[in-house]
C-alpha cells in the first residue's frame, strides 16, 4: 500500500484550500492515495506528492466511486420493532450489507414469554422436530417482496441479561443479496409461526387513573 507523509498530505490540502469546498470532495483511496472529486463536473483526479494531479481512466474512476458508494451500506440499520398482537413478545431486526451478503441480527424478547415453547419441546418429541419460528419478509417501499428470511426458533441462541437470567433469543446470520436489492429494502414484516397459546399474554397496560386532588391541594 502506498503511504504518504504528513507533509505530503498537508501540501495536498493546502493546494485545495482555494477550491470551493462545496464543489470538491477529498477521497481516501484503498491504495492510500488521496483523490479529488469534482461534484459539478464528475472529474476524479489523484493528488501526487509533487502536487500534480493525474486524471483517472473511466474504469479506475468507476471502481473507486463504487467503493465510496458501498461504504454506507456496512453501517448497521435498526428496523422498527415488531410486536406479537396481544402478547408479551417483541422482535427487532438489525442489518448490514457486505460483499453481496445481507448480514442480519434478529432478536425476540423477553425470553420468559417463550419458556412454555421450550418446555413443550422437551415434553413432545413431535413438536421438537417441527420448525416453529418466524418468517421475515423484506419489502420495498411499495410493499413488493425483495427477500424472505425463515428463522427456526430452535436455531436461535439464548442471551442472558446482567442478572444472569436468559433475556432474549438471537440469530446472527447472513443470506445472499445484491447491493441493489439491499438498497431497495424499505421495511419488513413478520409472520409469527408459533403457537400463540404458548406465549405469555401482554402485561396489563390499562391507564391507571390518578387520585382526584381536592381544591387547594
Amino acid at each position: 500500500m502506498r503511504r504518504y507523509g504528513a507533509a505530503a498530505v498537508l501540501a495536498a490540502l493546502i493546494a485545495l484550500s482555494g477550491c470551493d469546498s462545496g464543489q470538491y470532495q477529498i477521497i481516501n483511496g484503498s491504495d492510500g492515495s488521496l483523490y479529488r472529486f469534482n461534484k459539478k463536473t464528475g472529474d476524479l483526479s489523484m493528488i501526487m506528492d509533487d502536487k500534480k494531479v493525474v486524471r483517472l481512466s473511466e474504469t479506475q474512476k468507476s471502481d473507486l466511486m463504487k467503493s465510496e458508494d458501498d461504504q454506507g451500506l456496512d453501517k448497521p440499520t435498526n428496523w422498527k420493532e415488531s410486536r406479537f398482537p396481544a402478547k408479551d413478545l417483541r422482535a427487532r431486526l438489525q442489518t448490514v450489507w457486505r460483499e453481496n451478503k445481507l448480514c442480519y441480527k434478529f432478536s425476540v424478547y423477553p425470553y420468559k414469554s417463550m419458556e412454555r415453547i421450550f418446555t413443550k419441546k422437551k415434553q413432545d418429541y413431535i413438536y421438537s422436530i417441527m420448525k416453529p419460528g418466524f418468517n421475515l419478509e423484506l419489502v420495498d417501499k411499495n410493499g413488493f417482496l425483495i427477500k424472505e428470511i425463515k428463522v427456526n426458533i430452535w436455531n436461535m441462541t439464548k442471551v442472558a441479561g446482567e442478572d444472569g437470567k436468559d433475556k432474549e433469543l438471537v440469530l446472527n446470520a447472513q443470506i445472499d443479496c445484491t447491493k441493489q436489492s439491499y438498497k431497495s429494502i424499505g421495511g419488513y414484516s413478520i409472520k409469527w409461526m408459533i403457537d400463540p397459546d404458548l406465549i405469555d399474554n401482554e402485561k396489563d397496560d390499562f391507564i391507571r387513573s390518578q387520585p382526584i386532588k381536592s381544591e387547594g391541594k
